[in-house]
């Protein structure tokens, strides 16, 4: 189990602090699969038992969903194994799957902090908005936050500072909270639209408490 949550701390990006109890409509449940050398196994099938919603982990065993009931049960199925895990009131599943069986399982706090960003486009609503890094490199501006501006409804920068939902208070910032492969930054001037995967911008981010008040900018590189 150490090992696991070590693997998890490794792979991931640091965790935030703490989170309010305030929800978003949508929470998404992320989580992780590896192998018996901390592996990330790809293309496994992940859905939840009895439902038709499902999903696929990534070239580094990341997954993500909605709305996952902390009494559902995922199932993890691949040709050479299908095996069940209960959410038993997790938040985040990391597991580990030897010899055809689950070894090892626990909630990893540092995949919440993640937020939506291992959740498939079509799992989105409208409060949400994706932008890959290939539509953001056919852009002929370099300039990360110009390209967002102009795309992103809403966003727009005033007096100096960028906000999302426009300015909740004369005295107090109404900038939305940026994350850069989980840690926070004051902007987005050191990130080169060259190294972007995807960037996510959610206008509730009911999921980080009052630091995601102000909507929040999830930018996800390629160097993870």
């Amino acid at each position: 189990m150490k090992r696991l949550m070590l693997l998890c701390a490794i792979a991931l990006t640091q965790c935030v602090a703490t989170f309010a109890q305030q929800r978003s409509d949508d929470v998404p449940f992320n989580g992780m699969v590896v192998d018996a050398y901390g592996k990330g196994m790809s293309r496994v099938n992940v859905w939840v038992k009895g439902s038709d919603r499902r999903t696929m982990t990534d070239k580094k065993g990341r997954f993500g969903l909605l709305n996952v009931d902390e009494e559902e049960t995922l199932v993890f199925s691949r040709k050479d194994f299908r095996v069940e895990m209960p959410v038993a009131g997790r938040r985040s599943l990391s597991i580990m799957v030897v010899n055809k069986e689950i070894t090892a399982a626990d909630e990893c706090p540092a995949l919440l902090d993640v937020g939506y960003g291992y959740v498939k486009r079509r799992e989105y609503n409208s409060n949400y908005n994706i932008i890959t890094g290939e539509e953001i490199r056919q852009s002929a501006v370099n300039d990360l936050e110009t390209i967002l501006i102009g795309r992103i409804p809403g966003l727009v920068r005033t007096n100096g500072e960028l906000t999302l939902r426009g300015r909740n208070s004369i005295n107090m910032s109404s900038k939305p909270l940026i994350l850069v492969d989980g840690s926070e930054v004051m902007d987005l001037s050191m990130v080169s639209v060259h190294d972007v995967e995807t960037v996510t911008v959610l206008k509730d981010g009911g999921l980080y408490g009052m630091r995601g008040a102000n909507g929040v900018i999830l930018v996800k590189t390629r160097s993870l």
